[in-house]
């Protein structure tokens, strides 16, 4: 599921023209990890859009750390002419949006790394793309990974298989935001 969080601040939300507030995402998110255990959650976020303030900043990240992301993108605002944003008073200076950038993704890598330490011993099919430069692995995906966006699945490359095929693929290790497995059976 990609859940559409732009801001987590009810405050900013409404400055952003949104329509639904932090308490209906949160429930959402509950209900949704309830009903479909294995889904896989990814959102992206702007920190610094005008007006952000240091506690609106703080419930940002209050929310991704409770909310654990399998997937977070997060972008620092930046004006783009002719919107309404790019004329709104209380820019926030670059430095402040860099540093809450930092914050956001240094929580969120824990998440991830937590989230893919998880999955260590499962099996899941995947999808053989491509091969690595050194011919020791192929480069797949799982359902969990969006092209040119998620981590990958690198599985150790044995003899018998061709890349566009799926196999089932046992997780053995983690390495940043990738997956590293074997072909099972």
């Amino acid at each position: 599921f990609d859940i559409p969080i732009q801001h987590f601040s009810d405050t900013v939300l409404k400055r952003m023209n949104r329509k639904s507030n932090g308490e209906q995402i949160e429930k959402l998110l509950i209900k949704i990890r309830k009903e479909i255990p294995d889904c896989i959650i990814r959102t992206s976020i702007i920190v610094g859009f005008p007006g952000e303030t240091e506690e609106d900043f703080n419930k940002l990240y209050d929310f991704v750390k409770r909310a654990k992301f399998d997937r977070l993108g997060t972008f620092q605002y930046s004006k783009e002419d002719g919107t309404p944003a790019a004329k709104m008073e209380e820019q926030i200076h670059h430095m402040t949006k860099k540093k809450r950038y930092d914050l956001i993704m240094k929580e969120q890598q824990k998440i991830a790394t937590m989230k893919l330490e998880e999955k260590i011993g499962n099996v899941y099919e995947v999808l053989l793309e491509s091969v690595t430069p050194d011919n020791q692995y192929y480069i797949g995906r799982s359902y969990m990974d969006s092209p040119d966006t998620d981590g990958v699945v690198l599985v150790k490359k044995e003899a018998g298989y061709l890349v566009d095929e799926f196999v089932n693929v046992k997780i053995t290790d983690v390495s940043g935001y990738d997956l590293i497995g074997v072909i099972d059976g």
